[in-house]
């Protein structure tokens, strides 16, 4: 919506009329501006002429200095207070059991923090393949939060109260070990949490300013992630609830790997406690040309890091065992026979096997003495 004010000769004089891009009418102004425009549209317009003034006649004037500056400054108001209105509108209400990425950099005297609405957390986690979330990180956003200090602060949380009707949290801790394996968590979370920590937790994110749509982020300029989430000493925040911290340092030149941990209790009372469970890590990989962000659930296939090595050939009778490392858990190996290598024609033996460590061994039972040649297949 705009509002301006437009000049019409009439009779040797100027009307300054009000147009409106929402209405189109002339002479009129929108509830929202008549505050702002009380002098000049509210009920008995002013004719001004000079330092002179009667209360009779719509808007006419000479076009002196006078009038000039002040239709300027009433135009310049209305376009910042409309420019105001459109900048609070962003902000929304954490929803239930979404999920939420903020970034604060309290220690660097960061005077804003990012939030990134990731959306429901029922398509994030659970599955089996990564979720990609690069297009809902931007890096000036990042940027400016992290300004001129070297590292700044950032994690996810989310979840519902005990009013929808059982209690559910999530938040992330820092992942240390098993990159690349997501069937097993790469950090240690054995605390608990009551229904009534995840209630007050939950209800801590109340007053989070959150981008109204999935996929969206904003500057906050109000600081709230800093404010509600992070503070620890505070029984009105999630960390001072859940006793956890759910940020981790990031700056832009590590990766950023963060476990998500989920915990839920429908029972009464702050004797029953429910441990976290692990459902997958964030990754934030910021060392490239272009930032990164996925999800990877925990029944994902783990990511190959090395192609597996052929360690071991032990023949005994008519079998062949064949012992390979640089195997990666859930993934399977398929070993492979070729006669000859110019050229190679490589066939398959056996099925394939599923690796459960970094070593993996497969077997040829069909062997007839035929010199040749085995090698191991990642799928």
């Amino acid at each position: 919506m705009s509002v301006y004010l437009k000049p019409k000769r009439a009779g040797g004089r100027y009307s300054y009329w009000a147009e409106s891009t929402v209405s189109g009418a002339k002479s009129t102004v929108p509830d929202e501006l008549n505050v702002i425009c009380n002098a000049f549209f509210k009920c008995q317009p002013v004719w001004w002429e000079g330092k002179h003034s009667k209360r009779s006649h719509p808007i006419k004037h000479k076009p002196n200095r006078f009038m000039k500056t002040i239709i300027k400054n009433l135009t310049l108001v209305i376009i910042g207070g409309i420019a105001a209105c459109a900048s609070s509108s962003a902000f929304a209400q954490a929803q239930t059991d979404y999920l939420y990425m903020g970034f604060q950099n309290q220690t660097g005297g960061g005077s804003a923090d990012y939030i990134i609405n990731l959306g429901p957390s029922t398509n994030i986690v659970g599955g089996s393949t990564v979720v990609t979330l690069s297009s809902d990180f931007s890096y000036n956003f990042f940027t400016n939060v992290l300004s001129h200090s070297s590292s700044m602060y950032g994690g996810v949380v989310g979840g519902n109260s005990a009013a929808n009707p059982t209690a559910e949290v999530y938040m992330t801790l820092l992942r240390t070990n098993n990159i690349g394996n997501p069937a097993v968590a790469g950090s240690i979370l054995s605390g608990t949490a009551t229904r009534t920590q995840d209630t007050l937790a939950i209800g801590a994110l109340s007053t989070l300013n959150v981008p109204s749509t999935t996929g969206a982020g904003i500057l906050d300029s109000n600081k709230t992630w800093e404010a509600d989430v992070e503070p620890a000493n505070n029984n009105s925040t999630f960390y001072g609830n859940v006793g956890i911290n759910p940020d981790s340092a990031v700056n832009t030149t590590t990766v950023l790997y963060e476990d998500l941990w989920y915990t839920t209790d429908s029972q009464q009372g702050t004797a029953h406690a429910q441990p976290f469970t692990y459902e997958g890590y964030f990754t934030l990989n910021l060392t490239g040309s272009t930032p990164v962000l996925t999800f990877t659930p925990l029944n994902a296939p783990a990511q190959f890091t090395q192609r597996p090595t052929i360690t071991s050939i032990v023949k005994s009778g008519t079998t062949v065992t064949v012992i390979s490392i640089n195997a990666v858990a859930t993934h399977q190996y398929q070993l492979q026979f070729s006669s000859g290598l110019s050229p190679a024609s490589w066939s398959n033996i056996g099925s394939p096997v599923t690796a459960s460590t970094t070593t993996v061994t497969n077997t040829d039972t069909s062997e007839m003495n035929t010199q040749g040649f085995y090698q191991i297949q990642a799928q």
